[in-house]
């Protein structure tokens, strides 16, 4: 990794808002990072063309948000509820920009929910997302918009759940890998814009190989005013990161996904059952 590496810059987080518990939080974790690196935030509301379709269909009733299950529906009244819910979601990300001090804008457009995030996502540096629209029992479950971007997102993603914050230390996945060096910039940045807190979880197999990795890193990272800790992984998925995360009190996990031992589907298993935020890294 070169010193040209060293500044994963964040300049403009795009926060999809539905205004359910998850967007919201999503809102507030993408509003403190964009308060502490100086970035512009950006908000969007789709309206659900899917919705609206449905509503043209004879005897069609609502079964899920933001529709109550049995209500009679039709088209006029799926529009002005989710321009209510777009009004919610703008006023939501107003006041929280505000008390933030951080400059902000927000729009609305019409079309599929999935499509038109990504596609907004081009114009940021960060798509921020809720990891569901809707709890169930007492786990999340991705929702249909968080796996699509996890996929196909063009930027890195930030998947927030509710009642959970970015905290220290900030914990980055590390196994040599050019979405991992992006990973550990993206990492160190935060660390510093939070406090110093940094944790370099090293994948490797082999003891060889983690050393040669963890020297990678600490030459990389002089100079940077950072407490920095290491931890050894010799295998990555969602039980030996839950560990982690407990042992270490992690904040944040960043990780990259070009991993040979990152599947869409070990990624998928790790974001449903770990409650810290997770920024996945594309390089």
């Amino acid at each position: 990794m070169n010193k040209q590496e060293s500044k994963a810059a964040i300049r403009r987080i795009l926060v999809a808002l539905d205004a359910s518990s998850h967007s919201l939080a999503a809102l507030e974790a993408a509003a403190e990072l964009a308060a502490r690196m100086e970035a512009e935030l950006l908000g969007l509301f789709v309206e659900d063309i899917n919705i609206l379709q449905l509503a043209e269909l004879p005897f069609a009733q609502g079964v899920s948000y933001p529709f109550t299950v049995g209500q009679q529906l039709d088209k006029s009244k799926m529009e002005r509820a989710l321009k209510v819910k777009a009004e919610q979601a703008r006023r939501a990300l107003a006041t929280t920009a505000k008390q933030l001090h951080v400059r902000w804008s927000f729009r609305t457009v019409r079309g599929y929910i999935t499509s038109e995030v990504l596609e907004a996502a081009l114009e940021a540096d960060l798509l921020t997302l809720g990891k569901s629209s809707r709890q169930l029992a007492r786990r999340v479950e991705l929702g249909s918009t968080a796996r699509e971007a996890i996929a196909r997102a063009p930027r890195p993603v930030l998947l927030v759940q509710h009642g959970v914050s970015i905290k220290q230390p900030v914990l980055v996945v590390y196994d040599g890998s050019e979405s991992a060096k992006q990973a550990l910039a993206t990492g160190a940045d935060m660390a510093q814009a939070y406090g110093d807190g940094l944790v370099v979880l090293i994948l490797a197999e082999i003891s060889d190989v983690a050393q040669r990795l963890e020297n990678e890193v600490t030459a990389w990272l002089q100079g940077r005013k950072l407490q920095v800790g290491y931890r050894w992984l010799d295998k990555l998925d969602a039980q030996s990161l839950i560990q982690t995360i407990q042992t270490e009190r992690g904040g944040i996990l960043i990780l990259g996904s070009e991993s040979s031992d990152l599947s869409l589907e070990t990624i998928q298993e790790i974001l449903e059952k770990i409650n810290c935020p997770v920024l996945l890294i594309r390089h």
